[in-house]
């Protein structure tokens, strides 16, 4: 298998899913990592498990060329795991293709913050180094029937409640970030994010950041914010000032029209001018490349997408893309994930883009996860895995690492 085969295999893992057979998922939540529906529950139809329920859904799986790739459970998918003896075997069509594994279950989900509550519902793993927290899973764009049409953030926490902890208070972050990152290092860096606060401002986000300083302090470590465009230059300064890395104010949609329409939140609330106005402002703050924005990759026509890209990588922005799935709980349950060919052409094409306008997003320091996310935990995009068919190099090894698998086809 070729490395461009194995990101094949990954595209269309993300857009398709697999099912898993209960063999398969007898080391998931022992020695491999569960899932935890964080943030979304980025798969087509709902499922808690196996069998009789009681053993999760595998958080991610490690494919060839060390690339990790989001569990998605679709029993329509001709892609299916199952288990030889003490190995993990992906099929499609029935026909075996590759061995995969889970990522190790690292000790601090079976910890808890000084407060009593589960880290593992505070903050969950990614691939092998990246923590991720989503510090409030409600989203007032909910309430008001203004949400995203692609986005389940609510009903995702609804169906899920033993997941996650809604509203994450910042001490219990620092003590998960301190066991994680500081005391018993599994991971490396730290993406967090929120729904629309009530106020379309910062919500508790700074109380977590300023929490967060003496960790810094005592050692650095990456972290990305993804959250809703600041309201004011005032707040992308004080964001751009407390020790982060990297802003994300993810866009989602290019065409104007298309995003009026798909995020009538974002629109109705912030603006699509005050979102690339905010991205600016914190470009002008941070490092090169650390202001990020994230697309949604087949909802727009690729023309509009990749016109978006240009204008946002020229400008110094680093767009990333996120190949759309029609999640379980959103407007588009149901509707058709788009073709693999389509987002690989439009990946490729993006990609030739930013590496032309913005060659600082190619950087070592970037790849290693100096903006909060690093390839070896970017399960749910394929941007990285086509940034290293432009500049070659392996992804990143961590303390976690369950070691390479073998593709046999």
């Amino acid at each position: 298998m070729t490395l461009d085969e194995s990101i094949r295999l990954k595209t269309e893992l993300l857009l398709e899913g697999l099912t898993i057979t209960d063999e398969a998922l007898q080391t998931v939540g022992k020695g491999g990592l569960e899932k935890v529906f964080w943030v979304f529950e980025m798969t087509p139809v709902t499922h808690k498990g196996s069998g009789d329920g009681t053993r999760p859904l595998p958080n991610d799986m490690l494919l060839p060329y060390d690339l990790y790739v989001d569990v998605r459970y679709n029993p329509a998918s001709p892609f299916t795991v199952t288990r030889s003896g003490e190995t993990i075997i992906l099929q499609k069509n029935k026909k075996e293709i590759c061995e995969v594994r889970w990522p190790n279950r690292p000790d601090f989900y079976d910890k808890k913050t000084r407060s009593g509550e589960m880290m593992k519902k505070v903050a969950s793993m990614r691939g092998d180094c990246g923590l991720r927290v989503c510090f409030d899973n409600a989203c007032n764009y909910f309430v008001k029937g203004e949400e995203c049409k692609f986005c389940n953030i609510v009903p995702a926490r609804q169906r899920n409640r033993s997941h996650v902890v809604t509203i994450k208070e910042a001490e219990d972050i620092y003590d998960v970030v301190k066991e994680a990152i500081i005391d018993n290092p599994v991971c490396s860096h730290l993406a967090m994010t929120a729904g629309a606060a009530k106020d379309d401002g910062l919500g508790n986000l700074p109380a977590i950041l300023e929490k967060l300083k003496p960790l810094l302090a005592e050692k650095y470590f990456p972290i990305v914010t993804a959250i809703t465009a600041t309201r004011n230059k005032e707040e992308t300064e004080y964001l751009c000032s407390t020790g982060i890395s990297s802003v994300a104010f993810n866009l989602e949609i290019w065409d104007e029209k298309l995003f009026s329409e798909i995020c009538p939140g974002k629109t109705k609330r912030v603006g699509r001018q005050r979102w690339i106005e905010s991205l600016f402002e914190a470009r002008d703050l941070l490092k090169p490349a650390r202001a990020l924005s994230s697309f949604v990759v087949g909802l727009e026509p690729q023309e509009s997408v990749l016109e978006g890209i240009d204008f946002l990588s020229s400008n110094g922005v680093f767009p990333i893309m996120s190949p759309f799935i029609p999640m379980v709980g959103t407007d588009y349950e149901g509707k058709q994930a788009p073709d693999a060919d389509w987002v690989w052409e439009t990946h490729e094409k993006a990609t030739g883009i930013i590496y032309k306008n913005l060659p600082e997003a190619f950087c070592d320091e970037i790849w290693e996860g100096d903006i909060g996310i690093c390839p070896s935990c970017t399960t749910t995009k394929l941007f990285f895995d086509f940034m290293r068919r432009i500049v070659p190099r392996d992804n990143p090894k961590r303390i976690m690492s369950p070691g390479s698998v073998e593709a046999f086809v």
